[in-house]
């Protein structure tokens, strides 16, 4: 089998079926969709779900239950385990794929040109497409673009590896178990051992635009309290230690210049964090100021900088430069 996709479920049987109702019609014998279950309470309406597209769909699916609870983490990584196929797409229940346009993405994973893949991602509310790639790779620069390939590996749908390259992997086990961002260290280290990345069409990915998938509500997460709301402007306060974490585990396992090369990208973003959060007025603004104060976020004085300065500006004011950084950025690639 050239793919497997793997859908990391847990407790959603209804995002399940919209993602398994996509594939109705589909004849493909290079590619299966196996269920990956967290012990999930909902795990009656799950097999229901299964078995109704089990017996549907020219593809074939599976059901995989996990014997324990493993939590967001140990549920990703041990998604090499449960196949013999060639590559494991990785997919949130969350979200969901176009099956029409598998052709296309199968294409290009046929040509076995690279060990881990990028797919873009259309939100399904706001019609952008992520995850654009505008140049070619340069398969001779050693450090790519490092926090490009960082922030673009997060969100884990739709994130293609080689299995036998991950498996092959010399894996700190016990620091990924409750990371947050798994995903993100398997794509750089690969990235970086084989200095090059693909890239399959866009058109085949969705996001669901559901709001949390288990990545927060998995009992086993360590960190899940933290996790639970993610509406929260604040929210991503809590993320960052752990990603900033995982930086310095991939920096300290490959290079150090990616550090500090993701460091550059990072305080762009804590600033436009800051815009954005005084574009929601002045009193969602000070409880943002104050909750990054007490984050365990290491303190960079040019972006507190900023953030004393924001005072002075106007909400409606601060959400239009925020805008106009963000689409410049976009288009400097």
């Amino acid at each position: 089998m050239l793919l497997s996709i793997v859908i990391l479920s847990y407790n959603r049987p209804l995002q399940l079926e919209r993602i398994l109702c996509k594939f109705e019609n589909i004849e493909n014998g290079r590619f299966n969709i196996i269920i990956k279950d967290d012990v999930s309470p909902l795990i009656n309406e799950i097999e229901q779900v299964y078995k109704k597209y089990r017996d549907k769909l020219a593809v074939e699916v599976r059901l995989y239950n996990n014997e324990l609870n493993l939590g967001y983490d140990k549920n990703l990584i041990s998604s090499f385990d449960i196949t013999e196929s060639e590559y494991v797409f990785l997919l949130s229940d969350d979200d969901y794929i176009e099956g029409r346009e598998m052709e296309r993405l199968i294409s290009v994973l046929s040509k076995r040109e690279e060990k881990f893949y990028f797919t873009p991602y259309t939100d399904k509310l706001s019609g952008v497409i992520n995850r654009v790639f505008s140049e070619s790779i340069d398969h001779n620069e050693t450090l790519i673009d490092f926090s490009s390939v960082i922030y673009n590996s997060i969100l884990f749908s739709g994130l293609i590896y080689h299995r036998k390259t991950v498996l092959g992997l010399n894996l700190d086990r016990a620091f990924l178990s409750n990371c947050i961002y798994t995903q993100v260290y398997l794509a750089a280290i690969i990235i970086y051992n084989t200095k090059s990345f693909g890239v399959v069409p866009s058109g085949v990915l969705f996001l669901g635009g559901d709001g949390d998938s288990f990545f927060g509500k998995n009992e086993s997460a360590k960190n899940s309290e933290l996790l639970t709301d993610r509406n929260k402007l604040t929210s991503n306060l809590n993320y960052q230690p752990f990603l900033l974490s995982v930086v310095d585990k991939i920096a300290s396992m490959t290079n150090p210049d990616i550090r500090r090369l993701f460091l550059k990208e990072y305080k762009k973003r804590l600033i436009s964090y800051g815009l954005r959060a005084r574009s929601h007025g002045l009193k969602s603004y000070l409880v943002f100021l104050k909750a990054y104060m007490k984050s365990n976020i290491p303190f960079f004085i040019i972006p507190f900088s900023f953030y004393m300065t924001f005072f002075l500006i106007a909400a409606k004011w601060a959400k239009k430069i925020n805008d106009f950084g963000i689409k410049k950025s976009r288009h400097s690639g």
